[in-house]
């Protein structure tokens, strides 16, 4: 028999394991202590919730100018068909791309920014191609701008800066919503540029129904240029608005 076989040595190594189960641990360090009483409960993330939020933060100028503003002279003049279909293109640039930003793919929890950002581009390129090549006009009943840059500008600036009231509020929303995501600033530029075509869109579905101009020129880069400065917007500022909201929200 070896001496790891003997009784003695075997009663020593039992005594052992005696002893290290009944010694206390080691108090926490003061440093982990102060740790976790700052630690505070955090409210799980429903990007349902938040997909119905920021919509709501969009849709509340659309709702008030078409409450204020008349309807366009020319409706009546205007193919149903094509209003209804173009409607429904200006619909879809504005559902796709948010849904696109704001909910994840099925079995992920945090959105696609890749998936996004090239929902966002989608919907600006497809909306100008809209407004450039399928506006339809009523003879003598619809206004069409001046064809001089100084006539044309004004009424753009006009319409573009229509979609800043939509677009601003949405991206705003969507920074603050998004502010806790662990990710970086170009994932969360891509966001940005969903949501702020989304908002851009809705911005030209309103103006599809209110604005009195039309023209492909017009429409095409007016109306469907606020879908892309509004994605570009959406870009620049939503990684901005939501570093400095978490950085506020930690203080």
């Amino acid at each position: 028999m070896s001496d790891f076989d003997s009784p003695e040595l075997a009663a020593e190594l039992e005594g052992l394991r005696v002893l290290q189960a009944t010694a206390p641990p080691a108090p926490p360090s003061p440093a982990l202590l102060a740790s976790v009483n700052r630690m505070r409960p955090v409210r799980t993330r429903v990007p349902f919730r938040t997909l119905l939020v920021v919509a709501a933060a969009a849709v509340v100028f659309p709702t008030a100018a078409v409450a204020i503003y008349p309807l366009r002279q020319d409706l009546h003049a205007l193919p149903p068909l094509w209003f209804a279909a173009v409607a429904v293109a200006w619909l879809a640039g504005f559902v796709i791309p948010l849904t696109a930003a704001l909910l994840p793919r099925p079995g992920q929890v945090l959105p696609d920014g890749a998936r996004a950002g090239r929902a966002g581009i989608l919907a600006s390129l497809t909306l100008v191609l809209v407004g450039l090549l399928f506006t339809i006009d009523a003879p003598g009943v619809t206004i069409l701008p001046a064809t001089r840059w100084a006539g044309f500008a004004s009424l753009w600036w006009h319409c573009v800066s229509f979609s800043f009231k939509v677009t601003i509020p949405a991206v705003f929303v969507g920074a603050i919503a998004l502010r806790k995501l662990a990710t970086g600033a170009a994932h969360l530029a891509r966001l940005g540029a969903a949501i702020g075509a989304a908002g851009g869109a809705l911005s030209g579905l309103t103006l599809h129904g209110l604005c009195p101009y039309g023209g492909a020129v017009h429409v095409g880069l007016a109306h469907g240029g606020g879908v892309v400065i509004g994605a570009v917007i959406g870009a620049l500022w939503l990684p901005l608005v939501a570093g400095i909201a978490g950085r506020t929200g930690r203080q």
